[in-house]
């Protein structure tokens, strides 16, 4: 729908795309041709794909965090939360670029700025899911605490050895 929607337009021929992919919202910017009707549909669009789907989301968020609070155990809790906590940052990484980019009024428009909300939502949490996910595995905890520890006892070894030296 999109691509017939967008084919119709008319550009320049020295046009240059200033972004990293074709986005509609890029697009638009760019044609000499009146896009009031495809913005209004562009916006209707962000509201029915993207914002109902993260609000039922975070409507799910806060009925599994009600029913958490109401566990007896400590532990359970914890655990529930830890489970919870990972998924949830995913989502709003993911939803919340692409809500501020497509519904802030255009007189905010910094083509930078869009650019890195493009980024983020398109390569940056994609490249952070195993990340996030990963962290709640206590073996890999376990082993960057290691890691870590090392890392900054070598760093100690050397500021000391250092000195000696000096």
């Amino acid at each position: 729908m999109d691509v017939l929607i967008t084919s119709p337009l008319s550009f320049c021929p020295t046009v240059n795309v200033d972004h990293f992919f074709c986005e509609q919202a890029m697009l638009y910017t760019l044609t000499s041709s009146d896009t009031t009707s495809r913005n209004l549909l562009l916006l209707f669009q962000i509201l029915l794909l993207v914002s109902l789907p993260f609000l039922l989301i975070i409507m799910s968020y806060l009925f599994i965090i009600s029913t958490i609070l109401k566990m007896q155990s400590s532990k359970g809790r914890h655990k529930a939360f830890s489970s919870c906590t990972s998924h949830l940052i995913t989502v709003i990484i993911f939803f919340f670029p692409i809500i501020i980019l497509y519904t802030k009024p255009e007189s905010e428009h910094s083509r930078e700025l869009d650019k890195l909300f493009s980024l983020l939502y398109t390569a940056v949490v994609p490249m952070l899911n195993p990340f996030v996910y990963t962290l709640r595995n206590k073996d890999i905890l376990n082993a960057i605490g290691n890691v870590t520890r090392k890392f900054f006892l070598i760093i100690k070894l050397l500021f000391c050895f250092k000195r000696l030296v000096i």
